[in-house]
């Protein structure tokens, strides 16, 4: 995911490459083992312009070193 189109927030191509990779299954298999409400909440939240709840729960999974990896990887392939 080096090229400058992967990038481009938006661009189907470049998210459907994100989603393939298997650091963000490790990541939303973080998520789904959580309370599926408070998620959908976390994130309607951070919709609506309030990440404050987003933001502790993506630390909360990050304690897991193997989940923090694959957030620390999916964060570099995406600048």
């Amino acid at each position: 995911m080096s090229a400058a189109k992967d990038r481009v927030p938006g661009d189907p191509e470049a998210i459907r490459r994100l989603l393939r990779q298997p650091e963000t299954r490790t990541v939303l298999a973080a998520l789904s083992a959580r309370d599926s409400a408070q998620v959908r909440s976390a994130a309607q939240a951070a919709l609506d312009g309030d990440a404050a709840a987003l933001e502790g729960l993506l630390r909360a999974i990050s304690k897991d070193p193997k989940t923090r990896q694959a957030m620390e990887a999916l964060d570099r392939a995406t600048r």
